[in-house]
């Protein structure tokens, strides 16, 4: 069987922060949004995402909130208090499943919370509900 060549998003792609402490996670999610022509990035924890937050343009960030070094709420806070970053939509995909952090997490501002475990198939049509009224071009 002959292997497909890696799908290359357009430059127009909807670029997308994930930030999830677990590797496995973090790569599924990847794949998923690379399929769907996204361009995808990953931080491996919270201290890293702000570093890449700090110099980088996304149009929406999914963010794990249980991290070991800067939790999810921090770097929410950190888009959230930055101009520039503000405005970015933020989806939280965590393992914090409880109504109080379902309700905790959207009152923050959040766009959706999704938990642990998750459907693709959800989080992939969530992250197009985002982009379109972000950015109508990036959903199709």
């Amino acid at each position: 069987m002959e292997s497909q060549p890696p799908m290359i998003p357009e430059a127009s792609a909807a670029r997308i922060l994930i930030v999830e402490d677990h590797a496995t996670i973090a790569e599924l999610v990847e794949t998923q949004l690379r399929i769907e022509g996204m361009c995808p990035t990953i931080c491996l924890g919270g201290r890293e995402a702000l570093q890449v937050l700090e110099h980088g343009a996304f149009d929406l960030v999914i963010l794990d909130i249980m991290m070991p070094d800067v939790d999810g709420y921090e770097v929410f806070r950190f888009l959230q208090s930055n101009s520039r970053t503000r405005g970015i939509p933020v989806i939280f995909l965590t393992a914090k499943s409880s109504p109080a952090d379902v309700e905790h997490g959207l009152a923050l501002g959040a766009d959706y919370y999704i938990t642990k475990p998750f459907s693709g198939s959800d989080l992939i049509r969530k992250v197009k509900n985002v982009l379109a009224r972000r950015r109508p071009a990036l959903a199709a």
